[in-house]
């Protein structure tokens, strides 16, 4: 009897050992558990602009936080995942169902504080042009307007209820040409001045603006500058009130339909200026501020809000279009 028993061990424990291998081989494996297991990769463009926090594994279903810090030198962005722009809080939660590759992206801003630009004369005009001014009524424009080599012929469908100012032309009795031909000169003072070297090394600001925050200092594109249609662009003085923004074109500034530069962190509409090297174009109902100084032409399409100026310097310069607005110096 007692062979019996030690016989029926050596079949029965074998026996035991090939059904746990074949139980194991019919789960799970440890890196995919119920294939409710996904990763979460997550990265910073440029690698330089800030550090992130919350990629790795997590259960289906699971809440995740990711968050974002700019280093010193960038302002965050937006979280992107397969060049879709998912969350422009630094901080974005989602309920995971799968694996995600997720970026975080930073912009690089301006740490070259920036003097005011000398407006001189040209500080009176809500517009200012040289050869032509047309306007489709009815706009509102709280300040002077205008036009110098162009005579008064030259400004057409804009008339004195539209303006709370006084509309002057080259053809007016003195001293309203001398006047003029003053403040056209200011104009190209203040642009040879947001252009020049000496204000410093400026942050690259090239392309679409839209979704991005500029602190104060000096931005430029080498070609052109928009904001796209419904975009935003944020200019935070990050509390100063007397901060100065400086943003350069060496072509064209462009901001298309319902876009609106937002101020924030006491901004200022005075202490932003925009410089084109040829025109400036607002769209359909956006909404902007600061100075512009264009050297070709501003058009400012229907329903546009400015809070600033529209200048054109230099006496080859072309002319300001205007379609039902509203400009108010700042």
């Amino acid at each position: 009897m007692k062979f019996l028993k030690e016989i029926s061990k050596l079949w029965i424990m074998p026996l035991f050992l090939v059904i746990g291998i074949i139980a194991c081989d019919k789960g799970d494996t440890a890196t995919e558990p119920n294939g409710d297991t996904y990763m979460v990769t997550v990265s910073s463009n440029p690698a330089a602009g800030g550090n992130t926090a919350g990629g790795g594994g997590y259960d289906d279903a699971s809440s995740v936080t990711l968050t974002a810090v700019p280093n010193s030198g960038y302002t965050f962005t937006n979280w992107t995942a397969d060049g879709a722009i998912v969350e422009t809080n630094s901080s974005y939660i989602f309920t995971i169902t799968a694996d995600m590759t997720v970026v975080a992206n930073f912009h690089a801003v301006s740490t070259v504080p920036q003097d005011e630009v000398p407006l001189g004369t040209t500080s009176q005009f809500a517009l200012l042009s040289s050869s032509d001014i047309s306007n489709i009524p009815t706009s509102t424009i709280t300040g002077d307007v205008g036009i110098t080599p162009g005579v008064r012929s030259s400004i057409s469908g804009l008339t004195a209820p539209e303006v709370s100012g006084t509309i002057y032309a080259a053809d007016d009795a003195a001293p309203v040409p001398a006047m003029l031909i003053a403040a056209k000169n200011d104009a190209e003072v203040a642009y040879l001045n947001a252009v020049a070297a000496v204000r410093g090394t400026p942050t690259p600001a090239e392309g679409n603006l839209n979704g991005l925050t500029f602190t104060p200092g000096l931005y430029q594109s080498g070609s052109s500058i928009e904001i796209s249609p419904g975009g935003m662009l944020y200019l935070d003085a990050q509390g100063d009130a007397n901060a100065i923004f400086v943003i350069r074109s060496a072509t064209s500034i462009t901001t298309e339909a319902t876009s609106e530069v937002v101020l924030t962190g006491s901004a200022q509409a005075k202490n932003i200026y925009w410089l084109a090297g040829s025109a400036i174009t607002l769209g359909t109902n956006s909404k902007m501020k600061g100075t512009l100084i264009a050297s070709t032409s501003i058009s400012l399409l229907t329903g546009a809000r400015l809070d600033g100026r529209a200048l054109i310097q230099g006496a080859a310069a072309g002319q300001i279009s205007l379609d039902q607005n509203t400009i108010v110096l700042p």
